[in-house]
């Protein structure tokens, strides 16, 4: 048994109240194969932590996050089993000067991880037409284990951000976020920083992104650490009144060069995303063509799907052409094709979509990534992978709803069926069914997995 209590104070502050949360019903995550260097960002989907997410710092933000409510509700950070939520509170107040927010959520303990505490607050201050200041400080406790022989763990950050805009074509946001693991005494820092200069002609930008080494946040996110990104850019805006099948024309290119934190002189990687086709078409499709000229440092152990990379610097240049018609359409197809070199040896890789909407009480989407590796690595080794995705939702009213979801991943060869039905037998009160199957089989110890739950939600207002 589970419930929850929300209490709309006054029309600009809200108390939710949560024990023993459930989040059977949420949608489920899609498999990735990561070929980067970079951790992969997978967005929350609890209903409870995305309401009010924005008013977080860092929220829009998906390379330095220092608030990340998905590390709540899981057994380790490794280990992505769920943990049970024993209670939790939030409180959330905006109005036109101000908004204040607070977060806590108690984790039980389980066979894997200790209790936890989490707890976050923020305050953010408007001032002038379109500028604010936050700041955020986020908490978390893990308590002391002795069947899991473990002591007491607490880890903090501290966080200011802001956005200012001086005039209509200018904005620039700011953030800095420093972090304190009172387990060993470290202390790091994080932040970014954005300028954006846009007129009906053209654009430029500049964004900076910085990790050091030491910094650690428990309850954030960061795409990686000790680097410091920089990624300057524009395009040109035309608009050309003799061509009337085309809305807008944007040619342009973006740098993207990365380098240690704690040793700026040390090179990383770096690449060129020059787009000199990038049209976007009046019947609502887009077309583009773009070329990537690449170098890399690998100077640290790297085994992209398992393929070892030796230690060396490389450079290639690859070339992509992507395209979607009206998202709008009953029919709708996207695609992306991209090709040439990649380190030691080349790859190419497929992306397509397809969307069909026959009438509103259906929806059918199918996705396909495939990747072609050749001559990679210091064995020179050779690796195919094909990721399909199908997705279907149907609606006998805005009431009765079912969705199901079906993917298989050549690579570990797993494949998962998800399959969620809801009944709002009365106004927010539903009745959901859901079916999960995993089964993976390229382990050296294959799993098999299956879960059926049946979960109730009765709301009564007063």
């Amino acid at each position: 048994m589970g419930g929850d209590i929300k209490w709309a104070i006054n029309p600009r502050s809200v108390l939710d109240l949560t024990f023993n949360t459930d989040f059977a019903q949420a949608d489920v995550d899609r498999a990735v194969n990561n070929l980067e260097r970079f951790n992969i960002f997978f967005p929350e989907r609890r209903q409870f932590f995305l309401e009010n997410s924005g008013i977080w710092a860092g929220s829009g933000n998906r390379s330095v996050v220092p608030f990340f409510s998905r590390r709540i509700g899981l057994q380790g950070d490794f280990n992505a089993e769920p943990a049970r939520i024993d209670a939790g509170a939030r409180y959330t107040m905006r109005n036109e000067k101000r908004a204040i927010a607070g977060l806590y959520i108690h984790q039980a303990e389980t066979e894997n991880s200790p209790a936890a505490s989490f707890g976050v607050a923020r305050y953010l201050h408007n001032y002038g037409s379109e500028n604010n200041v936050g700041v955020m400080l986020t908490h978390r406790l893990d308590e002391a284990s002795s069947e899991l022989g473990l002591a007491q763990r607490n880890n903090t950050t501290l966080t200011v951000d802001g956005f200012m805009r001086p005039k209509d074509e200018l904005t620039i946001s700011y953030m800095v976020s420093g972090s304190r693991d009172n387990s060993n005494d470290t202390l790091g820092v994080a932040g970014n920083f954005f300028a954006g200069y846009s007129t009906n002609r053209w654009y430029l930008g500049w964004l900076t992104n910085f990790v050091s080494q030491d910094y650690n946040p428990d309850m954030g996110f960061v795409f990686q650490k000790n680097v410091i990104w920089h990624n300057p850019g524009g395009y040109f805006i035309w608009r050309p009144k003799n061509l009337p099948w085309i809305r807008r024309f944007d040619p342009g290119l973006f740098v993207n060069y990365y380098q240690d934190a704690n040793n700026p002189g040390n090179f990383q990687q770096g690449s060129l995303y020059l787009f000199p086709i990038y049209i976007f078409f009046a019947n609502n499709s887009f077309l583009e063509y773009a070329i990537y000229p690449t170098w890399q440092n690998i100077n640290f152990d790297f085994a992209p799907l398992g393929i070892r990379i030796a230690q060396d610097n490389y450079y290639y240049t690859r070339q992509a052409v992507r395209f979607r018609t009206d998202q709008s359409a009953k029919l709708s197809v996207s695609g992306t094709i991209e090709w040439g070199g990649f380190y030691n040896g080349q790859r190419t890789s497929v992306e397509a979509g397809l969307r069909f909407v026959p009438i509103p009480h259906v929806a059918l989407t199918a996705d396909y990534e495939f990747n072609d590796l050749r001559n990679l690595g210091e064995q020179t080794e050779n690796l195919r992978t094909h990721l399909t995705t199908l997705g279907a939702r149907f609606a006998l009213n805005p009431r009765l709803q079912l969705s199901a979801f079906y993917q298989y991943n050549t690579f570990d060869e797993q494949g998962r069926w998800n399959i969620r039905g809801s009944w709002e037998y009365q106004p927010l009160s539903f009745i959901y069914l859901v079916f999960n199957d995993t089964r993976i089989d390229g382990l050296e110890n294959p799993l098999e997995e299956q879960q059926f739950i049946s979960k109730i939600t009765f709301l009564k207002q007063f």
